[in-house]
């Protein structure tokens, strides 16, 4: 990972209670080195259960108070739902859903520029 940048998880196939603790300490261990946003590529994710949602909203909850940011890309309309469905789509402040990464970093690295 370059300094300043992004860090991209890549997750694709199924997000379920079985993927969900090595994709955990990942990200955890990326964001306990200061790192407060983080981009979650789920364009390649077909499934998403419980376990993944929870995943997203702790990472929303660690990012937040660091003044960082999550951002989501999704381009599955199954798992698009399910994220409507629970609500993590309308936690806005320190969250925001994508259609790719490209767009995810302009976006996000307009945020850091604007602090």
């Amino acid at each position: 990972m370059l300094p300043g940048r992004i860090p991209v998880f890549d997750v694709n196939g199924e997000i379920d209670h079985y993927v969900v603790p090595e994709l955990e300490s990942k990200i955890m261990a990326v964001m306990d080195e200061g790192q407060a946003s983080i981009i979650l590529d789920f364009s390649d994710v077909s499934y998403i259960d419980s376990a993944g949602i929870a995943l997203i909203i702790l990472t929303i909850q660690r990012s937040g108070p660091q003044g960082g940011k999550v951002g989501l890309v999704v381009t599955n309309r199954n798992v698009l739902k399910i994220l409507e469905i629970v609500g993590i789509t309308k936690l806005a402040e320190a969250f925001s859903l994508y259609t790719s990464v490209d767009e995810a970093l302009e976006d996000m690295v307009e945020d850091r520029r604007g602090e």
